[in-house]
């Protein structure tokens, strides 16, 4: 299984609510961020890898992947 922001976020025990308050975020936020609908800001990069134990790194690779729609 590839790893996404939310299984990362999941193996953390952590809800999308916890995330939020740990980086002074919105929970919709942390939802775009998920579904691929935005990606974070460079300053949370680091932030979102501490919490999530992985490198910024993957959190780049992981946040520039765009869905391909399917028709």
């Amino acid at each position: 299984m590839t790893d996404t922001l939310e299984s990362l976020r999941l193996k953390q025990g952590f809800s999308q609510k916890d995330i939020a308050n740990k980086l002074h975020v919105t929970i919709p936020t942390v939802s775009s961020w998920e579904l691929n609908k935005s990606r974070p800001r460079p300053k949370f990069i680091p932030l979102l890898a501490e919490v999530l134990n992985t490198s910024a790194d993957n959190i780049i690779l992981l946040t520039n992947t765009k869905k391909v729609s399917k028709k």
